[in-house]
């Protein structure tokens, strides 16, 4: 029933941003009592059906090596993410990325310029792409425009995708940018 409900790749998903938002978890004991009742309350879970298939997953995520488990001497096992855990964490959090759009426009522009090697096409590509998604105008190739705060998104895009920020990215600010009335119409300024 929950299979409906829940895909694998959600309940995946929630567990990895789960344990991502909280960091570490502690479990006191061995026991899988105690293990479905830390589930449970880092979930804030009500339904114990739901807590055993996250328990499973977690149990699954451990076997896959994106978390691990450490016994601590004190009959605590502490749980983790492990390196491929928060690169994975990482691409959860890219494809929910959008832009903080405000009430009201500061009268800026933003400019994000870039050029990455050739030998990191890929990731200029999806550098590009996720650009694109996030709703920036382009004004060249590799020239795009915002009236929005986006340098974080930005940075985050550039540790995703592995590109040199300092070397291959410029960010900006400018009162004035070309075909202006364009782009105010584009982004309804």
């Amino acid at each position: 029933m929950a299979r409906g409900i829940i895909t694998k790749r959600g309940l995946t998903r929630d567990v990895l941003l789960g344990l991502a938002t909280v960091g570490v978890m502690i479990i006191a004991g061995g026991s899988p009592y105690f293990y479905r009742q830390a589930v449970r309350k880092l979930f804030k879970e009500t339904s114990k059906k739901l807590a055993r298939a996250r328990a499973r997953k977690i149990a699954e995520l451990q076997k896959r090596k994106l978390i691990s488990f450490q016994e601590l001497g004190n009959g605590t096992v502490r749980v983790e993410l492990t390196h491929q855990g928060k690169k994975l964490v990482r691409l959860y959090n890219l494809e929910d990325m959008k832009l903080k759009v405000p009430k009201r426009w500061d009268g800026w522009w933003r400019i994000v310029m870039y050029d990455i090697p050739t030998g990191q096409k890929r990731a200029s590509n999806a550098f590009r792409e996720k650009i694109r998604s996030l709703g920036l105008y382009q004004l060249q190739r590799s020239v795009w425009v915002s009236p929005y705060e986006c340098l974080a998104e930005i940075e985050f895009l550039c540790t995703v995708f592995e590109i040199n920020i300092d070397n291959c990215v410029y960010y900006f600010r400018a009162k004035e940018i070309p075909l202006e009335r364009e782009i105010r119409a584009s982004f309804h300024l």
